[in-house]
């Protein structure tokens, strides 16, 4: 059985998390390193429709828990399964490219006034939003970083809204990753609690 919601960070969530980090870490090579193409085998995700269906867990896999074990929480979903089926697909086949655009960012990103630079942004309370353009800058020695993060669970509970929900392999918490769908294109929106992430934001050199 996997995380039922993405809105708060139960007791559940944590046991879970907890018995399953042992089988996650396993999986992530080289001691939880940034690893581009990591998702980069076609051939364990489901790129044909006749292949979706919800598994006894509650959950649609675009890639089997033998394989990479990425999920979308349907229930939690905008619509029905045969509603979002062509969207599936093609997320299924984009996965390995969305996982990179998130590793870039960490990599290249980081806060301002080393580390203390966070801008909030007006949310509702228990919510903690720092806005990107202010609170955010070019790394300027962007050496390798580590990320520690296995992706596990994706919800679409909007339509062309897309949150991918990352496990950390070395302690029980997570990390939530937005995107956007328009155009054709996904766009990085939100990483973690930096939001209003703009779509040139790896192409703007000039960002400081």
């Amino acid at each position: 059985m996997r995380a039922l919601s993405n809105e708060s960070f139960s007791l559940f969530r944590w046991v879970e998390a907890t018995f399953l980090f042992s089988a996650i870490a396993q999986r992530f090579i080289i001691g939880g390193i940034g690893l581009y193409n990591r998702y980069g085998d076609i051939s364990k995700f489901v790129t044909n429709i006749e292949q979706l269906y919800v598994a006894e867990d509650g959950f649609v896999y675009l890639s089997q828990e033998k394989d990479y074990g990425i999920a979308v929480d349907i229930d939690n979903c905008y619509g029905s399964l045969n509603e979002l089926q062509s969207f599936l697909i093609c997320l299924s086949k984009h996965i390995c490219e969305l996982d990179n655009l998130v590793q870039r960012f960490n990599q290249k990103k980081s806060v301002r006034n080393d580390g203390h630079g966070y801008v909030c942004l007006p949310s509702p309370r228990g919510i903690l939003r720092f806005d990107y353009s202010q609170s955010m800058e070019n790394d300027p020695d962007p050496q390798e970083k580590e990320f520690p993060f296995e992706l596990e669970i994706i919800y679409i509970e909007e339509p062309n809204h897309i949150v991918f929900e990352y496990w950390c392999t070395v302690k029980a918490t997570y990390l939530f990753v937005t995107f956007e769908y328009k155009e054709n294109n996904f766009f990085l929106r939100k990483y973690g609690a930096f939001d209003c992430i703009p779509d040139n934001w790896e192409a703007d050199d000039s960002f400081h």
